[in-house]
């Protein structure tokens, strides 16, 4: 993820933005992985304020919800 991340940050990022932050999030059949990588000294900017960032289990426990409902959805949808 590290080489697509700095790819970016070398070719198609515009100069008044800030570093790239690449997040995996990637449902298998009775799990997810979660990866996170942040540029060398990073200076984390949001959007958004929270008090804390949720850990990778708490994301692996949102995108397993996530694709479960997404799933029901689809199967609601025939």
């Amino acid at each position: 993820m590290q080489m697509y991340v700095n790819y970016f940050d070398r070719y198609v990022r515009l100069n008044d933005e800030h570093q790239t932050v690449g997040i995996i999030l990637c449902r298998k059949k009775h799990d997810a992985l979660v990866e996170i990588t942040l540029p060398k000294g990073a200076n984390i900017h949001a959007l958004e304020y929270q008090l804390y960032l949720p850990s990778k289990e708490d994301l692996k426990k949102r995108l397993m919800e996530w694709a479960e409902a997404a799933l029901q959805s689809k199967s609601g949808e025939r």
